[in-house]
């Protein structure tokens, strides 16, 4: 057992927490079931959308150009060459539909091989939460609430004392746990909240600790932190 709290998995890691064969990894990694990222340092993005012209032709239209250094996630068609082919040359990453993310110059590409691919900690958890791959050690503890309004909450042994905002944004999150779609938009939920922020991590800020409350998947959606049923 780690005793440094990671915030990214290599792949080997993975495969002995949830004791699934490298080639059960890898199959959920191919199909988008399992999102795959690699570090980047210094590259320049190119981030936008795509959009249809009259001719019904789709072209890019450029919202932003960054340097950047941090972790983009992969395709899936790349995925499946870097287990194939053991690397492959990267262009473009994971984006939301009618979206894109690519390399522009001075960087147009990137060589990933398998030693590259790193597994975020919010995908880690919530491909445990989605498909059951539970570690003893990921087990929520309970939660409780001492009030109809949520404004005391309690998870193991960690007690939180909430703002009216922060307290209707855990309410919230608690009625959607008990759903099929456990997942919320953060910034649909902050504004039914009653917040003027559009980041949860701004309005959760006067608690240190809310990440042990609320849970995120690294692309605008949370829950609540509950106990692997």
């Amino acid at each position: 057992m780690s005793l440094v709290d990671k915030s990214y998995f290599v792949l080997e890691e993975l495969e002995e927490r949830w004791q699934l064969p490298h080639r059960d990894l890898a199959y959920l990694a191919e199909n988008g079931l399992l999102r795959l990222s690699v570090r980047l340092f210094g590259v320049q993005l190119e981030i936008g959308t795509y959009e249809e012209g009259t001719d019904g032709k789709r072209f890019t239209v450029a919202q932003e150009r960054i340097r950047f250094t941090g972790f983009q996630d992969l395709q899936e068609r790349d995925v499946f060459r870097i287990f194939r082919q053991g690397e492959a040359e990267v262009t473009y990453f994971h984006a939301p539909e009618d979206a894109y993310c690519r390399l522009i110059e001075p960087t147009r590409s990137v060589w990933v091989g398998r030693q590259d691919l790193l597994v975020r900690r919010e995908e880690r958890d919530r491909v445990e939460a989605q498909h059951r791959l539970v570690h003893k050690s990921s087990i929520a503890p309970a939660f409780l609430h001492q009030s109809n309004d949520f404004r005391e909450v309690r998870i193991g042994g960690l007690a939180f004392n909430l703002g009216p905002v922060q307290a209707r944004v855990v309410q919230r999150l608690h009625e959607a746990a008990s759903t099929p779609a456990p997942w919320c938009e953060g910034k649909l939920i902050l504004g039914e909240a009653g917040s003027a922020s559009t980041r949860m991590a701004d309005v959760f800020k006067s608690q240190p600790h809310w990440r042990r409350l609320i849970d995120s998947d690294g692309r605008g959606r949370y829950q609540l932190r509950l106990p692997q049923r």
